[in-house]
This record gives C-alpha cells, structure tokens and sequence, in this order.
C-alpha cells in the first residue's frame, strides 16, 4: 500500500510508532489491513470484530455502549479494539460505526506480537498506552458511581475536554444525561452550579472548562 501523505502524518504521531525512524512505519504500513466505510455503516458490533487493533486514518466513526448511548467520537489519529486483542471473549464491549466514508488500518494480533518482538520499544509504548486507559476508565467509574451529581457531570467534562478544555455535547443533552443516568433537569441543574462556580462556561452545545481548572484536572 502506497501511503498518501496525510495517512504518513497520522502514522507518524500514532503512540505505537513514536520512537520508530520514518521509513521503517512505512515498511510496516504495507502490510497492515485498510478498510473503507460508508456513513452509517458498522465497524465493529458486539459479534461481529476482528482481533485487531484500528487506527481511524480518514472520516470519523462514533462509538456506543449496548444501550445505544453514544460514548465517544473517533478521528482520525484515534484508535479502538485494545479491549479485544488479547482476551479470549467473543464479545465485543461496544459498538463502533462510521459517522461519515471513513477509513481504518487494522494491525491484528498477531502483527502486533511480531512488532514487539522486532521493536521492544513499540511494546512499552503499547503497555504505556493501556495503563493510560485503566486510569482514565478508573476514573470514570468513580465519576459516574459518586453519589454528587454535581461531581459525576464535572469528571464526564473534563474527561471528554480537547487539550483546549472545550467539550461539544454532539449528542444532545438529553442523550448526555441518559449516558450519566441522571434526569435531564438534574444535568441542568449541575451545569448552572459548575457554571456559578465559574468551573464552565456553557454556550449551546459547547461547554468550555475555565483555564484554572483545565490543566490541574484533566488527564
């Protein structure tokens, strides 16, 4: 696969190449997996997945739970599968699909295994990048189970904040709430107090964490 020049930069940020020179990520870009897929179309589903792990490299892709909620936006330089790869379940713990024509490079298991043999140094990145994830699931189980609603809306913020603190509510207010399990006067009630706090400011669908905060906070 000849790689086009804006798939190259992406590869080149990507955690798991970092410390590779150049034309080496090249060499290993050939031989990796490339998917293309239409709006609206599955990525993964809860069994239907592939053991691998996938770097959105073009388009976008949303990410749900089982109860439809929407969790997460994919762009391109993301990546999800890290909870299949290794584990001998046949279930996938969410569903994946394409938001717009997007595009993903697979890199299987087995590939992976091959690359941590031949660069040591892509597995620590990989072990680095995964201890990143339980911390950051950590704490978000300790958001959502806090019995302060107030505390739950404010870790899902800043969890979900760019690196410039702002946090765009693409799924609508009604659907945050339900992903929080809270009503939706309670979210809006907890938006005023963080916003009376002046920990926010809220306008429409974008909320931006105030600076003090952002940096202190934010993982």
């Amino acid at each position: 696969m000849k790689l086009e020049e804006s798939y190259k930069n992406i590869l080149l940020k990507f955690f798991l190449f970092a410390e590779l020179p150049e034309n080496e990520i090249e060499n290993l870009a050939e031989s990796f997996c490339v998917k293309s897929y239409e709006k609206a179309e599955p990525i993964y589903t809860q069994h239907i997945f592939i053991k691998s792990l996938g770097l959105i490299i073009e388009g976008e892709a949303a990410v749900y739970n089982e109860s439809g909620a929407l969790l997460n936006i994919l762009k391109p330089g993301s990546c999800f599968g890290a909870a299949a790869l290794f584990s001998p379940t046949d279930e996938y713990v969410t569903s994946v699909v394409a938001k717009k024509q997007t595009v993903v490079m697979f890199i299987s298991d087995a590939e992976l295994r091959e690359l941590f043999l031949k660069y040591p140094r892509t597995a620590i990145s990989y072990i680095s990048f995964l201890s990143d994830r339980i911390q950051f699931l950590n704490q978000k189980i300790d958001s959502y189970t806090s019995p302060n609603i107030e505390n739950a809306v404010w870790h899902w913020l800043l969890s979900h904040s760019d690196s410039g603190g702002t946090v765009k509510i693409t799924m609508g207010y009604a659907a945050l709430a339900r992903a929080l399990s809270v009503g939706r006067a309670s979210l809006y009630r907890a938006l005023n107090e963080l916003q009376n706090a002046g920990k926010i400011i809220k306008n429409g669908a974008e909320i931006q964490i105030c600076s003090r905060y952002k940096q202190e906070d934010i993982l």
